[in-house]
C-alpha cells in the first residue's frame, strides 16, 4: 500500500475532492486521516484567506498539521517531513492516510528528504527580516546563484532561509541540497490536480471575492495587531491585503481593487506552481479536473491496495 499525496495549483479543488475521497472510503469501513501538505494551514487564526477545512469538516475527519503553530513561530519543510514520518512511524498500519496540499518545498523535503541544513537563528533572522525582498535576492544571487535561480524574488520566507544557513553554517544551500536522496520516496504516490486556464481563473476570482466576503481584511488586521509581519502575511491573498491596509498601491501599473490584485497573484502563483511541480516532480501522475476525476479515483484506490470492497465512484461535478 502506498501513500497517496494529492498536490495542484492553488484552486484545482484539491482539498474537496480528497474530502470526497476520504468520505467514500469511510463508508465500506476503511480508517481514512488527512495530513495537510499546506505551509498555512498550519497557522491559527488565518483561516479564511488559507481555504482552512471547516471546523465540521475536521470534527468529521481527522486531518494532522492543522492549527499547530502561531503565525509568528518558525515551521519549516524539515520540520514537516520529519511530523509527517512520525505520525506515520507511530500508525498501526491500518490507516489510510491521504497527504493534501499544494506547498512545493514541503512535498520536495517529504519526498528526497532532509539536507542537514542549521536551526534558526532568531537574531539573524531579525536582522535579514529588515531587508527588502529585493536586496535579500541579490544578496543570495552573489553568495549562492544555483539557489537564487530557483527561488522567486516574491519568496521572502525562503531567502531569508537560504542566507540564514549560510550565514550560520557558512555552506551553500545548493550543496547541502545536492547531498540529499536522487529518487523518489518508494512509500508515496504523487498525484498532480490542474485545471483549463479559463475554468480555474474563474474559481481564483470567485474563492477571492466570498473571501472578501468573508471577512479576509478583519482576519488579516487582527494577525497584524496580534503577530506583526509575520511570515505567512506574506503570502499570496494576505500580502495584498496588507498593503490594501497601509494604502499601498500596486506598482507599475493603475490602481485595481482588492479582489483583482488578489486574483491577479493567484493566477501568478498557479504559473510558479506549475514550473515547479514540474520541474521538482517530473515522476509524478498529472490529472485534469474534471474531466480526470474517475481516473484520479481510481488511482488513489489502486494506491491503498488494503480495500476489500470497492467504494461507489464519485459522480463527476
Amino acid at each position: 500500500m502506498k501513500i497517496p499525496i494529492i498536490t495542484g495549483t492553488t484552486a484545482s479543488g484539491k482539498t474537496a475532492l480528497a474530502l470526497e475521497l476520504a468520505a467514500q472510503m469511510k463508508s465500506v469501513g476503511a480508517r481514512v486521516e488527512i495530513i495537510n501538505a499546506d505551509s498555512l494551514l498550519v497557522y491559527r487564526g488565518l483561516d479564511i484567506g488559507t481555504a482552512k477545512p471547516s471546523s465540521d469538516e475536521l470534527k468529521r475527519l481527522k486531518h494532522h498539521l492543522i492549527d499547530t503553530h502561531f503565525p509568528n513561530e518558525t515551521y519549516t519543510a524539515g520540520d514537516f517531513a520529519r511530523d509527517v514520518n512520525q505520525i506515520l512511524e507511530s500508525d498501526d498500519g491500518q490507516t489510510c492516510f491521504l497527504i493534501v496540499g499544494g506547498t512545493g518545498f514541503y512535498l520536495k523535503a517529504l519526498l528526497f528528504g532532509i539536507w542537514d541544513g542549521p536551526k534558526a537563528d532568531p537574531e539573524v533572522r531579525a536582522r535579514l527580516e529588515k531587508e527588502t525582498n529585493e536586496s535579500l535576492h541579490q544578496k543570495l544571487t552573489l553568495k549562492d546563484p544555483i539557489s537564487a535561480a530557483k527561488i522567486a524574488q516574491a519568496d521572502r520566507y525562503r531567502l531569508v532561509r537560504a542566507l540564514e544557513i549560510i550565514e550560520i553554517s557558512g555552506k551553500l544551500p545548493s550543496e547541502l541540497e545536492a547531498q540529499s536522496n536522487k529518487s523518489p520516496d518508494p512509500r508515496f504516490d504523487l498525484i498532480i490536480l490542474d485545471r483549463p486556464n479559463p475554468e480555474l481563473f474563474e474559481r481564483i476570482e470567485k474563492r477571492t471575492k466570498q473571501m472578501l466576503e468573508q471577512g479576509l481584511v478583519d482576519e488579516t488586521k487582527r494577525a497584524l495587531d496580534r503577530y506583526g509581519d509575520c511570515a505567512p502575511l506574506g503570502s499570496v491573498g494576505y500580502a495584498q491585503v496588507v498593503d490594501h491596509i497601509r494604502g499601498i498601491a500596486p506598482q507599475g501599473r493603475k490602481s485595481t481593487t482588492l479582489s483583482e490584485e488578489i486574483s491577479l497573484a493567484t493566477r501568478q502563483l498557479v504559473k510558479r506552481q506549475r514550473t515547479w511541480f514540474k520541474g521538482q516532480f517530473p515522476f509524478a501522475q498529472p490529472y485534469v479536473l474534471d474531466q480526470d476525476r474517475e481516473k484520479v479515483w481510481n488511482h488513489v484506490l489502486a494506491a491503498s491496495s488494503s480495500f476489500q470492497t470497492e467504494p461507489e465512484k464519485p459522480q463527476p461535478k
